[in-house]
C-alpha cells in the first residue's frame, strides 16, 4: 500500500508541472525592447515604473468591465529593476486583486527590457 501511495505522489510531482505548460516570456519585440543606449543616464524608481507600464499591452490596466487599473511595485537588485504589476478592480472604494492578472517586467538600470513575464 505504501508503495502505491509513494508512486502516486511521485506521479503528481511530475504531472502537475507538465500540465501547467510553459511560461510565456518576452525577451524581444514590442513588449520587451532594448532601444536605450547602455551609456544613457540611469533611471530612477518613478521612471522605471513608467517605463514598465509602457511595455504592457494597451488594455492591460484598463479601464474595462473587470479591471479598474494597475498597481506597480518596483524592486532594485543586481543593477536592474524587477517591477511587479498587478491589475485591480475597485469595489466599494477598495482595490480588489483577486481573480485578476499580473506580470513582471525586468529592466536594466537605463530601462532596457531584460524580460517581460506575464501571468507569473
Amino acid at each position: 500500500m505504501r508503495a502505491r501511495v509513494a508512486a502516486a505522489a511521485a506521479l503528481l510531482v511530475v504531472a502537475v508541472p507538465a500540465l501547467s505548460g510553459p511560461v510565456l516570456v518576452y525577451r524581444e519585440g514590442a513588449y520587451c525592447p532594448r532601444d536605450r543606449d547602455a551609456a544613457a543616464p540611469r533611471l530612477g524608481e518613478a521612471e522605471i515604473v513608467s517605463r514598465a507600464l509602457a511595455l504592457l499591452p494597451g488594455d492591460f490596466c484598463g479601464p474595462s468591465r473587470f479591471v479598474s487599473g494597475c498597481e506597480a511595485e518596483p524592486e532594485q537588485a543586481y543593477d536592474s529593476w524587477r517591477v511587479y504589476i498587478r491589475q485591480y478592480r475597485l469595489a466599494a472604494g477598495e482595490k480588489r486583486f483577486d481573480g485578476l492578472d499580473h506580470t513582471y517586467v525586468v529592466l536594466d538600470a537605463v530601462g532596457n527590457c531584460l524580460a517581460n513575464i506575464p501571468g507569473t
